[in-house]
């Protein structure tokens, strides 16, 4: 318990000190690395755009100050007081907010793609007149 109040630094607790500013660098950089492939492989895509946008800025934020925080020596309560809302964001986001939306959004694609757009009636279709045109005018 005493760790969660002591400031972080390479003296105390120099594995706990090296792994947060270590993993706080190298998931900031996988988040937009992740972030800048994901908005060109989904484009097409708005909801799940938007997903990877309530997921980037929270891990971007949160792992961002990470190295910052550990760096100027503040205690770990601090670090996790910042970690912790970050990760509650990214999962209620992940399972709570936005399947619904990408599963309506799925079932309107495949609306779009599958189902063959109405048929005609032939009666419903312009007739060509005397001089070849069609009749642009309704009976």
């Amino acid at each position: 318990m005493g760790i969660l109040f002591q400031s972080l630094n390479a003296g105390t607790e120099p594995d706990l000190f090296t792994l947060l500013w270590v993993s706080g660098l190298v998931l900031l950089i996988g988040a937009v690395v992740v972030y800048n492939i994901a908005q060109n492989r989904y484009r097409r895509y708005p909801t799940i755009l938007a997903l990877h946008e309530w997921v980037f800025w929270p891990v971007a934020v949160a792992w961002g100050l990470t190295p910052l925080l550990t760096v100027i020596g503040v205690p770990l309560l601090l670090v996790l007081l910042v970690q912790l809302p970050a990760l509650a964001v990214v999962l209620w986001a992940t399972f709570v907010k936005f399947p619904p939306l990408i599963a309506a959004a799925n079932d309107e694609i495949r609306r779009r793609r599958y189902v063959p757009p109405p048929r005609r009636d032939e009666r419903a279709r312009p007739r060509p007149t005397p001089a070849g045109g069609r009749r642009t005018h309704r009976r």
